[in-house]
């Protein structure tokens, strides 16, 4: 283990043939070359001493040069990653808090549990436009000084919400959502190696006033690069504010993966109508991570801890049997993302989710595309 020179957080960089190898070579670089960094997540005794000894943080960016290269599937997981894909794809966005509630957050107030500020799905594909929560934010706090000070300005309230309508109605310029996913595919249709094709989820107004779940993915930039053929291959470059590299790397990126394709066959699609006949495929995947982490909590299992009996990740496994010991779509398909899927629409889950019609068929589409062939897990 190598520390770095002391007030410098070290920059990585990694460069792999699938999933499973990156993410092997990920843990590696970080755990022998990553700067020792307290979190928010640190745990502590009832006197207040940590637990958890510091994290080992550097950021890193990796390249997947093929991440549809097999196998896929790392052989450690700690999600269902059907359910993660279905998430991703839009199953749980109605979850997510409309903007007038969310906007309690600027107040320091607490968000319910039970309702999320945002899905990745959302944010990319109803992204909220800024005026409208700005608009809201004025209508809320005339309100706030008519109850404080009981006076009426109703009236003017009422007349910020007509004129913002009458934009939206004439020049659809503020307010609702933005369909980021469609303008890139559109760019993209007109300029493939565009670089203006770019996702974000970032609501600057809104973000910075959440008090623990703020996106850790921020952009998505997918640019095409023609092949020996003519045909076009999506190249995609994600950015992220933090991420957990034991628990959750993996399980990112295969599903960010997965979203890819539907850009990909839209792309594809949208330039048949135009009359030009290309393929279009997913190919390299790099993501830059601004912190990727493993916490303290997690070095017995990627240290080892002699006490509790476990052996490190690295007596466990080499770069070589980490791979071999992955799983091929074909079975991640029929051991996990199928299964997890059907037991969504399962009256239990439904009842517990409280699944509307549009979520339920949504996760019957994605069921019937994966099995089909038209979407690879």
């Amino acid at each position: 283990m190598t520390e770095p020179e002391p007030g410098r957080l070290p920059t990585l960089h990694i460069v792999a043939d699938s999933i499973p190898q990156a993410y092997f070579r990920a843990i590696k670089a970080v755990w022998e070359n990553g700067a020792a960094m307290r979190t928010e997540y640190d745990r502590k005794d009832d006197a207040g001493e940590y637990i958890d000894p510091p994290s080992r943080d550097a950021r890193v960016l990796i390249e997947v040069k093929d991440p549809f290269s097999q196998p896929r599937f790392p052989p450690i997981s700690f999600c269902e990653i059907g359910v993660y894909i279905a998430e991703i794809m839009g199953a749980k966005d109605y979850k997510v808090l409309p903007m007038s509630k969310l906007l309690a957050a600027r107040e320091g107030k607490p968000l319910p549990t039970s309702e999320w500020p945002y899905t990745y799905h959302k944010r990319f594909f109803a992204h909220p436009e800024l005026a409208q929560v700005l608009v809201e934010d004025v209508i809320q706090k005339l309100e706030r000084i008519e109850r404080q000070h009981h006076v009426y300005l109703s009236g003017y309230s009422l007349a910020i919400q007509g004129l913002i309508g009458s934009l939206l109605n004439k020049q659809k310029l503020f307010g609702g959502n933005v369909d980021q996913i469609a303008k890139v595919v559109e760019t993209l249709v007109r300029v493939p190696h565009s670089r203006r094709a770019i996702c974000t989820t970032a609501v600057p107004n809104l973000d910075p006033f959440l008090i623990e779940d703020i996106p850790c993915l921020r952009e998505l930039q997918p640019r095409c690069v023609e092949d020996e053929n003519g045909d076009l291959v999506l190249n995609v470059s994600t950015v992220w504010r933090s991420r957990d590299l034991y628990k959750a790397w993996s399980d990112n990126v295969i599903a960010v993966t997965f979203l890819l394709q539907i850009i990909a066959q839209q792309i594809e699609a949208k330039m048949l109508e135009n009359g030009v006949s290309k393929k279009v495929r997913v190919g390299s995947y790099a993501d830059y991570s601004g912190s990727l982490h493993i916490y303290g909590q997690d070095f017995g299992a990627v240290a080892g801890d002699e006490v509790r009996g476990l052996q490190s990740f690295f007596e466990t496994f080499d770069e070589e049997s980490f791979v071999a010991r992955s799983l091929d779509s074909d079975t991640a398909r029929d051991m996990l993302v199928l299964s997890q899927l059907k037991v969504l629409l399962e009256p239990k889950s439904i009842g517990q989710w409280k699944f509307p019609p549009e979520s339920i068929e949504l996760v019957k589409d994605l069921i019937a595309k994966i099995e089909s062939g038209q979407l690879i897990v």
